[in-house]
């Protein structure tokens, strides 16, 4: 068995705070804080090491479906079912609303070089705004359905939408016209896209109970990852390579779950959780593996790998 077989994870917090359930978890860029968002209209920031509340984003009118770190950690994007995305100064408050959807925001993400945000929502549309102006500088008639997942490359010169339709498209963001159009399932919706940190790849989460690592040239998937539960929740994966190679993802049973990325074996579900855990980010350099859970639950857990097993 190779060291990457070994996980090994144990539950080292839980962090209690939201009203109700949580929708996303993303780790500041070196991972000291830890931000939540929730369907309570709040953003809550953690201590990531001590699990203490530092400071909560208020503004929005509904639920906050997804959270996003600028990459020098000094601006935080929300999507909210209000169909507004904010731009928060994290030590002073709201600094910018983005608006022009016109229903439910459900991602966002920034690109690269911070000058960029992707947006995706219910009405069908992703969107390339530029922050410094507001202004939307691509509105994508991306999917037949709900946009539920945009995600930047490495580079910055590509951007993966998802949608309920059952396809995965790949975008230029200078120009935003379509690069990829890849069926990832004709009668499933698909419900995630993330780039792999080496911009080869394209993880993709589906209703049909799969993670798929897709060629982000041809589309065909490369490795196919099964074990966890979808039942119709937008669950969130991501990459941890600090000391080893795994993907990781929520699941519907009120686990996480973690491959190995090479030989697609399911070596751990973490237990905890008392409900559907959709939120999941991983510790950008230690592993560390933050996650986040619905109504019936509502807590943040934060898991640490061990050696004492």
């Amino acid at each position: 068995m190779s060291p990457d077989d070994n996980a090994n994870f144990v539950l080292y917090d839980t962090i209690v705070g939201h009203k109700q359930a949580i929708s996303s978890v993303k780790f500041s860029p070196y991972g000291e804080v830890l931000a939540s968002s929730s369907n309570d209209r709040s953003v809550r920031l953690w201590n990531s090491d001590t699990g203490k509340h530092i400071t909560s984003l208020l503004g929005h009118e509904l639920g906050i479906s997804d959270v996003a770190w600028s990459p020098d950690g000094y601006r935080i994007a929300t999507a909210s079912d209000d169909t507004n995305v904010n731009i928060w100064d994290p030590r002073v408050g709201l600094i910018k609303t983005l608006k022009g959807h016109t229903n439910y925001v459900m991602c966002v993400n920034f690109h690269p070089n911070g000058n960029l945000l992707a947006t995706g929502s219910f009405d069908n549309t992703a969107r390339i705004w530029n922050i410094d102006s507001g202004v939307c500088l691509h509105r994508l008639s991306a999917h037949d359905e709900m946009v539920v997942s945009s995600h930047f490359d490495p580079k910055g010169t590509q951007l993966v939408t998802a949608g309920f339709d059952g396809f995965v498209r790949v975008w230029d963001v200078e120009s935003g016209s379509l690069l990829h159009n890849f069926v990832v399932s004709e009668k499933k919706p698909v419900c995630f896209a993330r780039w792999s940190p080496n911009g080869k790849f394209i993880l993709v989460g589906s209703f049909d109970g799969t993670w798929k690592l897709l060629n982000a040239k041809t589309g065909q998937p490369a490795r196919t990852y099964t074990g966890h539960h979808f039942n119709d929740y937008c669950i969130f994966a991501s990459f941890l390579l600090s000391g080893g190679k795994w993907i990781v993802s929520g699941s519907a049973d009120k686990t996480v779950c973690i491959w190995d990325i090479n030989s697609k074996q399911l070596i751990q579900k973490l237990s905890g959780h008392t409900d559907v855990v959709v939120a999941v980010e991983a510790h950008p350099t230690n592993q560390i593996i933050a996650s986040g859970a619905l109504d019936h639950d509502k807590t943040i857990r934060v898991w640490k790998q061990t050696t004492d097993l």
